[in-house]
């Protein structure tokens, strides 16, 4: 049952990761907390297994801190190599 406001929580810190990273018209605004919630559910499951106190201190923040964290890397590379990405193209279509 914890798991539910894990996910839930890390959804929300996807959101706010997608606010406030700078170029947010980069990527849509489900990328990020999509990403929140795959990461803080593996990392739940993934503490489960290994027999870590089920709804510990421990285990929330791993989940989270995974959750959060892969949401800003995420969104920076995505947002990063998009950028790039959207430069070179319009570089070639420009007339010289």
């Amino acid at each position: 049952m914890q798991l539910i406001y894990a996910e839930t929580v890390a959804i929300v810190l996807g959101l706010a990761a997608h606010a406030v990273l700078p170029r947010r018209g980069l990527t849509g605004v489900l990328l990020l907390p999509a990403v929140g919630g795959v990461a803080c559910a593996i990392v739940w499951v993934g503490l489960t297994w290994a027999r870590v106190q089920q709804g510990g201190a421990a285990m929330w923040l791993a989940s989270l801190l995974a959750a959060a964290l892969s949401a800003v890397v995420v969104g920076m590379v995505v947002r990063t190599t998009r950028e790039r990405s959207d430069e070179a193209r319009l570089a070639d279509a420009r007339p010289f």
